[in-house]
C-alpha cells in the first residue's frame, strides 16, 4: 500500500482527504446541480415522495397500524399510529408518537431513524435504532410508545454496530460492538450478552464469544404460535459460513448438527425452517441445494426433517414467512415472483391452494403476530405497486392501498431477452422502453453479487423523467445474483469476473439486436454493483457512453484493510492469497484505469458517513481517474446518508436529480 499514490485518502478526517472531497463535490455541483431542468427534477422528486396519497407502509400491532413518515416540515421523519379499522377505511387517523429530529439534542448527534423494533406480545414497548448520520453505527434507546417518552433506566445502548433484540419484557439479548475489544476484524460484534431490566451491561450474563477473526455474531428469540419460544444464536465465521447455537434453560450456547453453509429463515411448530446453500446428506436422505427443509428442535438435539420446497433450474427461494399455523414463502422463475404456503396439520406439513396473486415484484411487507394474516406487494416495472392483505385462514385476499401512478405507460413495453455470456451461459434482461433503436438513451442497471436478486419492482421517479421522455431500462439480471439457485456460486472469488463478462454481454445483445448503441449506453450500480459497472468500465470502456458508480468497491487489493470489507472474502477471495492477489489485481478498477485508454463519462457517489463500503473506493477511483487525464469524471460525496441512503427525502431527490442530469447530459443530448 506505500506505493499507492492516492493510499491518503483512506483518512476521511485529514485535512488533505477533507479538502480533496469538498472541492470534487463542489465541482459535481455546479456541473449538473443548477440548471433549471435539475431544480424542476428535484422539485418533482421531492413532491411525489411526500405525496399523501403514496402508500403508508406499516406495522401491523394489536389492531394498530405504526408508519414512519417523512414530510417538508418533517424532513427526519415522525413515528405515528393509527387504528387499524381507519387504516382499511382508507381515513387513518394518526396520533405521532415521536419526532426523529428530537433526539439530535438528546443524543448530541445528527440522527435518522434505522428502525423500530416492537415487542410483539406488549408492542408499546419499542427499542428505536438512531443511526448516526445514516451510517450502520446506531444507538439504541428504548421507547414507551404509549407515554411517549424514553424509557427511564431502560435499554439504552451507545454508538456502534450493535445488535440488540427483545427477548422479552424485561431482557434482551445484547451483541455489543462500542468498543474496539468486543469487535471482529470486520467491525461487528463478537459477543453475545443476555441482559436483565435493571442491569448494567457490566451485570448481564455473557453466552458465547466467537473468534475474532470470524464475521459477526448475533442473537435472538423465536415465537412459536404453536409452541415454547426458542432463543438462538448466529456465529458468522465467513459471510456465507455460519454456526448456529442452542441457548438451553441453564444459558448454555449447544452447537446445531448443521451444514455450515445454510440459513435458519423461521420457526413454527418447533420446527427450524432452513434454506439449503448445498446439497445436506442426512441419514439416507438427500435433500438439494436451494431447498425448504422443515427439521424437528428438541431442546437443542435435530430430529425428523420434511422438504417443503426444491426448486427447478429456473426458480429461486427468495423469502419465508411464518403466521400463526402457515409458512408462506416467495419464489422467483425465471425473475418473476409468485408465492407458495404450508399449514402444519396430522403431524406433516401440507401444500395449501392460494387465491391468484399478480406476478412481478412480490414481497412480504408484514405478519402481524399472533395471527394468520400476511401483507403483501405486487407491482412490475409499468405498474405500481399494490398492498394486499391475505387471510391464509379463510385464503383471502383483499386490497388495502394502490400506489397511485406516477408515469404514463402508454406505448411503454416491457420485455425479457436472453444474451450469451462469453462461456455461454444464457443471461435474462428485462428492456423496458418505448423505442428500440441505435439512438435510444439506455441505462442499464447492474448489481450481480451476494446472492441479492434483481426484480421488475416499478419505476417511480425513472419511468417520469426517463421513460416517458423516450429513455429505455434495461435491468440485467447477471450471475452472482440470487435470481436462480446455482446463480450467486457461479460468480464468486476466482470467478467474479463473470459477473462483468455477463454485464458485457448483455451490452452487446443490446446493439447486436439494434436496440440502442454503444455512445447511448449508460451503466449504472452501486456497492457490489459499483464494482461491477467501474471493472466494465475499465476492462471495455468503448462499450459504453457513461457511467453511473455508486458508493462502490474499486480497490480490490486494499478492501480487506477498510471497514467492513474483511467480512466479504467468502465473495471476492483473499488478496493476502498470492494466487487471490494476482486475480484481483487483474479485477480490481482502481489498479486496472490506464492512461491509454478512452474512458467514457463517469460519476462517482460515496457518502461520508459510509461505514460499510469505505468512502476511499470512490475517492481513490476519481482521483486516479483525474490523474490519469480524465476529465470527464465526477464526485458526488455527501457528508450524510451512509451506505444506504438513510436521509431525507430531500437528500434523496437531490442525488436522482443530480443523476439524471449526468445522464441527459452526457447520452441524452
Amino acid at each position: 500500500m506505500s506505493t499507492d499514490k492516492f493510499h491518503y485518502l483512506a483518512d476521511l478526517n485529514a485535512a488533505q482527504t477533507q479538502s480533496f472531497h469538498q472541492n470534487a463535490h463542489a465541482e459535481t455541483l455546479a456541473q449538473f446541480c443548477q440548471s433549471e431542468y435539475f431544480h424542476k427534477t428535484k422539485q418533482d422528486i421531492t413532491e411525489k415522495l411526500q405525496d399523501d396519497k403514496q402508500i403508508p407502509f406499516c406495522q401491523e400491532h394489536r389492531a394498530k397500524m405504526y408508519h414512519f413518515h417523512q414530510s417538508a416540515e418533517q424532513p427526519k421523519g415522525v413515528y405515528r399510529v393509527c387504528s387499524a379499522a381507519s387504516y382499511r377505511a382508507g381515513l387513518p387517523e394518526w396520533e405521532i408518537l415521536f419526532a426523529v429530529a428530537d433526539f439530535d439534542a438528546i443524543l448530541g448527534d445528527d440522527v435518522y431513524l434505522d428502525g423500530v423494533s416492537h415487542y410483539v406480545e406488549q408492542p408499546e414497548m419499542a427499542l428505536l435504532t438512531l443511526s448516526s448520520a445514516g451510517s450502520d453505527s446506531a444507538y439504541t434507546i428504548e421507547f414507551n410508545l404509549k407515554k411517549r417518552e424514553i424509557v427511564p433506566n431502560g435499554f439504552h445502548f451507545p454508538l456502534g454496530k450493535n445488535h440488540i433484540a427483545w427477548r422479552d419484557e424485561n431482557s434482551v439479548w445484547v451483541c455489543p460492538a462500542w468498543d474496539e475489544r468486543q469487535l471482529t476484524t470486520s467491525g461487528y460484534p463478537r459477543q453475545a450478552w443476555l441482559m436483565q431490566r435493571g442491569q448494567s451491561f457490566e451485570d448481564a450474563t455473557p453466552v458465547h464469544e466467537m473468534d475474532a477473526d470470524g464475521v459477526l455474531i448475533h442473537a435472538w428469540r423465536y415465537l412459536d404460535g404453536q409452541g415454547a419460544p426458542i432463543d438462538l444464536i448466529e456465529a458468522a465465521n465467513t459471510f456465507y459460513t455460519k454456526d448456529y447455537f442452542y441457548v438451553n434453560a441453564n444459558l448454555q450456547a449447544v452447537k446445531l448438527a448443521l451444514p455450515d453453509d445454510c440459513e435458519i429463515v423461521g420457526y413454527l411448530a418447533g420446527q427450524l425452517l432452513l434454506r439449503l446453500k448445498s446439497d445436506w446428506q442426512r441419514s439416507k436422505q438427500k435433500y438439494v441445494s436451494g431447498s425448504l427443509i422443515a427439521v424437528k428442535l428438541n431442546k437443542g438435539e435435530l430430529g425428523e426433517a420434511q422438504c417443503l420446497f426444491t426448486p427447478t433450474a429456473t426458480q429461486a427461494l427468495e423469502s419465508v414467512e411464518t403466521t400463526r399455523k402457515f409458512i408462506i414463502i416467495t419464489l422467483l422463475d425465471n425473475v418473476s415472483g409468485s408465492l407458495k404456503a404450508w399449514k402444519w396439520q396430522d403431524g406433516t406439513w401440507q401444500a395449501v391452494a392460494l387465491p391468484d396473486f399478480p406476478k412481478g415484484a412480490i414481497e412480504i411487507a408484514d405478519q402481524p403476530w399472533g395471527g394468520d394474516t400476511v401483507h403483501l406487494t405486487a407491482s412490475d416495472f409499468v405498474t405500481p405497486l399494490t398492498l394486499f392483505s391475505l387471510d391464509l385462514n379463510v385464503m383471502e385476499l383483499t386490497v388495502l392501498r394502490k400506489q397511485p401512478k406516477q408515469f404514463n405507460s402508454e406505448n411503454i413495453s416491457v420485455n425479457q431477452y436472453f444474451a450469451t455470456s462469453h462461456d455461454g451461459t444464457r443471461i435474462p434482461y428485462y428492456h423496458v422502453g418505448k423505442t428500440q433503436s441505435p439512438d435510444t438513451p439506455t441505462l442499464v442497471y447492474v448489481y450481480g453479487g451476494f446472492n441479492v436478486a434483481e426484480l421488475p419492482h416499478y419505476m417511480g421517479a425513472i419511468g417520469r423523467h426517463w421513460l416517458e421522455q423516450g429513455g429505455a431500462f434495461v435491468l440485467a439480471n447477471v450471475r452472482g445474483g440470487g435470481e436462480f439457485a446455482h446463480w450467486h456460486t457461479a460468480a464468486i472469488r476466482e470467478n467474479k469476473h463473470k459477473t462483468v463478462d455477463d454485464l458485457l454481454s448483455v451490452l452487446n445483445d443490446l446493439c447486436e439486436r439494434g436496440f440502442t448503441s454503444a455512445k447511448k449506453i449508460a451503466i449504472q450500480g452501486g456497492s457490489n454493483g459499483g464494482l461491477v459497472v467501474a471493472s466494465a468500465f475499465c476492462r471495455q470502456p468503448e462499450r459504453m457512453g457513461a457511467m453511473i458508480c455508486e458508493v462502490p468497491l474499486t480497490d480490490m487489493l486494499g478492501y480487506t484493510e477498510l471497514y467492513a470489507g474483511a467480512s466479504w472474502i467468502d465473495e471476492y477471495g483473499d488478496p493476502n492469497d498470492p494466487q487471490m492477489a494476482d486475480y484481483l489485481a487483474q479485477f480490481s478498477p482502481y489498479h486496472q484505469i490506464s492512461g491509454s485508454l478512452n474512458y467514457p463519462p463517469a460519476l462517482i457517489t460515496t457518502s461520508l458517513s459510509d461505514d460499510r463500503v469505505h468512502p476511499a473506493h470512490a475517492l481513490k477511483f476519481y482521483a486516479r481517474l483525474r490523474d490519469v487525464g480524465h476529465e470527464q469524471s465526477w464526485l458526488y460525496a455527501p457528508p450524510t446518508g451512509g451506505h444506504t441512503g438513510n436521509g431525507t427525502q430531500a437528500d434523496t431527490a437531490t442525488e436522482l436529480a443530480c443523476v439524471l442530469a449526468f445522464l441527459r447530459e452526457m447520452i441524452v443530448l
